[in-house]
């Protein structure tokens, strides 16, 4: 946009990127347009910090203006995924996507565990802009609901896009006993046991007395998880039990007895019990 003093049919507009130092680097935008004191512009691919414009009279150059100051013409990114509402587990490999506008060589991948509020876990650097979307990314072991991933120009970190929301990294468990076909008696200690993926810091333990239909019975609403529980095998006599291990921080994440297992309770003969006549 431009003020005119005086009358001006058409103007000329030009742009430098050294403040018109070089006339034979000025680039013409238009050689006329008519004077309405605007014109739209679509901003080239010339990457610089150092841009000013010039209008002139385009019959009389001696008639001009310049910007008064430097403006940037920069690039852009966009992530297009993960983009939020993922859910990726530890060790997996997942692909991070971009797209871009103008001249970016390389760019950083970085994450965040805590909703964006900080990146300080870096994925990869100098990742080609161009050709290194889709970026194989294998997922780490940093558990957390509220992750997103950002993308940096190399050449100006003031260009970057992150994840329009929050995905998750989880790990995973597996229920290794009781898992069917077991037979526990009431009042033993018996070991419930899970292997995990990831490092879930604790786990939630319910037993069915349904085949897995409700869980409504608490063994310990939170344990470490360390792959192993000594449960006081309870009063719940029947055939169609099942064990069910919850992740305590991300409750998406749990795994029950594949199968069902037994409770069942026990008699022992006080006498006659030998010796007697």
């Amino acid at each position: 946009t431009w003020d005119t003093f005086g009358t001006v049919s058409d103007v000329k507009l030009e742009y430098s990127t050294n403040g018109f130092s070089d006339e034979t680097q000025t680039v013409v935008i238009i050689s006329s347009t008519t004077n309405t004191g605007s014109y739209s512009w679509t901003v080239p691919d010339a990457i610089s910090t150092t841009v000013k414009i010039r209008a002139s009279d385009a019959t009389d150059s001696r008639a001009f203006d310049i910007s008064d100051g430097n403006f940037k013409i920069r690039a852009g990114l966009t992530l297009t995924s993960p983009n939020g509402g993922e859910s990726y587990l530890v060790g997996t490999t997942q692909d991070i996507t971009w797209t871009k506008t103008g001249t970016i060589s390389t760019v950083k991948l970085v994450y965040s565990t805590d909703g964006g509020s900080t990146y300080s876990n870096t994925i990869a650097t100098a990742v080609d802009a161009e050709v290194g979307t889709p970026y194989a990314w294998t997922i780490p072991d940093t558990l957390s609901t509220t992750c997103k991933v950002r993308v940096i120009n190399e050449a100006d970190s003031t260009v970057y896009d992150d994840s329009d929301n929050n995905f998750t990294i989880h790990g995973e468990l597996t229920v290794t006993a009781p898992n069917g076909g077991e037979i526990w008696i009431v009042g033993t200690t018996e070991s419930i046991t899970w292997t995990q993926v990831g490092s879930i810091a604790n786990v939630k333990l319910e037993y069915s007395t349904d085949s897995g239909l409700t869980y409504p019975n608490l063994i310990v609403s939170s344990t470490p998880s360390d792959g192993s529980y000594a449960w006081n095998v309870p009063d719940s006599i029947g055939s169609t039990i099942r064990i069910k291990v919850t992740d305590v921080d991300n409750t998406d994440v749990f795994d029950e007895s594949d199968n069902d297992f037994s409770i069942k309770g026990s008699l022992t003969i006080t006498s006659p019990n030998g010796g007697e006549i």
